[in-house]
This record gives structure tokens, sequence and C-alpha cells, in this order.
């Protein structure tokens, strides 16, 4: 059944709102489509583009969250260029929503740590190996069995998060696309039709 014209597809104010209401439920929902956005920036001369988990999203600060490693090469490509894109896609829902903004990382900071007290450290296999992502392994350094201690793998643990100011909502429909791009200025955000 075709996609009808509605309020919440046709006012700009709406559509922001929701896309953040979105995103905040995806955070919170691990069977959301947004769940597991691709996370891109660019690094050594070329795209980098890597699926994460998003982890928190706060409409009111614009921020959005995921956990990473500090070995991992992004966080050096970060200190280089800060600018980061988020890209996530209901299949269901006919959206694609890309967001643009500035990351920065906390680690051994209070948020890192309550992250890491309210569960991180159950994902403490990855941040326990030795062995720093994208680092060249044999596959027996890939099984690590010894049991999880919440008290190791601290160290490598990062929270990035994204202060964004751009969004590019697309609503694919068989009667034409719709998109439309979001600024953030000091009044909030201002958004304006765009060719899908």
């Amino acid at each position: 059944m075709p996609h009808p014209i509605t309020p919440e597809i046709s006012n700009l104010d709406q559509i922001a709102d929701d896309q953040w209401q979105s995103l905040a439920a995806a955070a919170q929902d691990r069977h959301h489509a947004w769940h597991t956005p691709t996370l891109g920036n660019v690094g050594e001369g070329m795209a980098q583009l890597r699926t994460v988990v998003l982890r928190s999203a706060d409409p009111e600060t614009r921020i959005l969250t995921c956990h990473t490693d500090s070995r991992s090469p992004k966080i050096v490509q970060l200190a280089k260029d800060p600018r980061f894109s988020w890209h996530f896609y209901d299949r269901d829902a006919k959206i694609q929503l890309r967001a643009y903004g500035r990351a920065w990382t906390h680690q051994g900071d209070a948020l890192a740590s309550q992250r890491w007290q309210d569960g991180a450290w159950r994902s403490a296999q990855c941040y326990r190996t030795p062995i720093a992502p994208g680092e060249v392994c044999t596959e027996d350094d890939l099984d690590i069995d010894a049991p999880v201690d919440p008290a190791t793998g601290e160290e490598h643990f990062v929270v990035l998060a994204c202060e964004i100011d751009t969004l590019d909502w697309l609503f694919l429909r068989v009667e034409g696309h719709r998109r439309a791009r979001f600024l953030w200025m000091e009044r909030g955000w201002q958004g304006e039709w765009i060719a899908p």
C-alpha cells in the first residue's frame, strides 16, 4: 500500500523530532533497526566504515555514543580528524538517516567508568586481549578461554561520543521519495527540503 503524504512526513520540525525519538529508542532496544548503525570517518586516505552498537542518543545534547577499544585505528584517526558520520536504515519504515558531527572520546573518566560498571565489562573479552584491533594474529590468538573478570579490560574501554550538527533524512516511497536536511542553529534544528 502506498504511503500517503501525512503530517509526519510533511512537517520538517516533526520529522526532526521523530528522528531523535527513533534514535533514543534504538539505543535502548537491540531489536530496533537503528540499533547497529554504520559509523564512518576518513582515515589512511580513504573512507573507513564499521558497524557499531548505538549505546545512547540524547535529543537535548545531540550526542550519539558507541563503545570501542582505545587501541582501535579509529581512535588514532579521530585525533587527526574528528569528523564522523553515522548511517541508519530502517527497511520496514523505508527511512534512511545520516547524521554528521564531531567526535571525542571518554576514557578513564566518570562517563566511561559508569558505562563499564553498567555492563560494558560483559564484553570484556574484546578489551582484555593483548592484541590491538586490526593487528595480524594467529587463529589461536583469537580464542580467549579465561573467564570474564570485570576488573580487567577497562583500561582499553572507550566511549566514543559525537555531537551531531547535521541530519540528512530520506523517506523512500513509490510515489516519490522525500528528503530533508537539518542543520543545528542557535534556535534549534533548521530544516529544508532537498531533492532525493
